[in-house]
């Protein structure tokens, strides 16, 4: 089992996430913030760290089929593990749709198609009210 040292890195880490509940965010903006503050850190120490809180349960990380890179989010209880999320393409915004309704559409689909959906990790992406875009539906 492995160690878990308190360094000033993960200190670091650990305020960005606190000051970032609700938005999803890429390993770069993490150290680009950090940076921007004046502390000194590496984008490999960044990139280690997120990638252990992943593991532990911390982080939810998402990576879209047509993204290069991964987006993650700050899970402040395991009740974020049990719904969807809505990611607003233009801020980041993360918004969690209830959980009554997940397990609903998770029913209906496994019902329907036979298919099992694993919520937390689960993104839909689109513009949160506040940005303001209006969309076509088709």
């Amino acid at each position: 089992m492995e160690k878990d040292y308190k360094t000033k890195p993960k200190e670091y880490i650990l305020e960005f996430l606190k000051t970032h509940k609700n938005t999803s965010f890429s390993v770069q903006d993490v150290y680009d913030e950090i940076k921007e503050s004046g502390y000194d850190i590496n984008l490999a120490t960044v990139y280690r760290n997120i990638l252990k809180m992943v593991d532990k349960g911390m982080l939810l990380k998402h990576q879209a089929s047509n993204q290069k890179y991964a987006t993650y989010q700050y899970v402040e209880s395991r009740k974020c593990l049990t719904h969807f999320h809505f990611e607003c393409k233009k801020c980041g915004t993360v918004i969690a749709l209830g959980n009554e309704e997940s397990e609903n559409f998770v029913s209906m689909v496994k019902e329907k198609l036979g298919f099992m959906i694993e919520p937390q990790n689960t993104y839909i992406s689109g513009v949160c009210k506040k940005c303001g875009e209006r969309f076509i539906y088709l």
